[in-house]
């Protein structure tokens, strides 16, 4: 083959004439780290958020109780509140040093919401009730009619099963301005006082679901958990943090 052919316009290719060829293991290790070091940076990171993330989802515990708010509140903000001021009326079940009380919304029963809205609202609310996640609910008027209706679903204040078909609701729920735990709790945000937020919260009621009759009453740890909220239910009426009541 003619030796002009393996040149550029008749000038001999340099551009590796002078290359480096690394010889001793020292200088190998430089020039794979030269080549590769921005790819175990990355990889490095990538490695360290997925263990943080890891790390924060084994590491994270379940909260001592979750109750349901079902007719929505008036904010966020209120939610936070009434986790705080729920808390002393709680024990802490999971042994961690602190009780976490955790408060989940259903905004249904509002004629002027979305539909779509208002159809994911109550799947979430039906799977939370398949999971037991939740046994004291706080619950506006209508929206307790409905859950009732379904087949029955709230057990009588102290905790016994109501007859098929039973429609006296004023044994299965106590009313927001009778409980004193509730009355007494300071859920004022910015704009709204701490009386306003009662008078808001004053077509609410607080009820136990059933656990007799459904498949939570064989499961052990479903079984004492419906006693510890069945307890923080009495608390609450009675106004007696678990302090004040040991």
């Amino acid at each position: 083959m003619p030796r002009e052919h393996l040149f550029l316009d008749g000038e001999e290719d340099t551009i590796h004439a002078n290359e480096i060829v690394p010889k001793t293991p020292k200088e190998k290790r430089a020039n794979w780290w030269f080549y590769h070091k921005v790819h175990v940076i990355v990889g490095v990171l990538l490695v360290a958020l997925a263990g943080g993330l890891i790390y924060s989802l084994l590491s994270k515990t379940a909260p001592d109780y979750t109750i349901a708010v079902v007719g929505g509140l008036y904010s966020e903000d209120m939610a936070n509140a009434l986790e705080a001021e729920l808390a002393p009326y709680g024990e802490d079940r999971n042994g961690d040093g602190q009780v976490e009380v955790q408060v989940v919304t259903y905004p249904i029963g509002d004629s002027s919401a979305d539909p779509q809205v208002q159809e994911a609202n109550s799947v979430r609310l039906m799977g939370d009730a398949s999971e037991f996640t939740s046994v004291i609910y706080l619950i506006n008027g209508d929206s307790f009619e409905w859950m009732q209706n379904q087949g029955g679903f709230f057990a009588y204040t102290d905790g016994s099963t109501p007859p098929e078909d039973a429609s006296d609701y004023e044994n299965m729920r106590v009313a927001w301005s009778d409980c004193k735990g509730l009355t007494a709790m300071d859920l004022s945000v910015n704009s709204l006082s701490k009386e306003e937020v009662q008078d808001y919260m004053s077509s609410f009621y607080m009820a136990l679901r059933m656990i007799d009759g459904t498949n939570f009453e064989n499961n052990a740890g479903d079984v004492d958990y419906y006693k510890d909220c069945q307890a923080m239910f009495q608390r609450l009426i009675d106004g007696t943090p678990v302090e004040a009541d040991s």
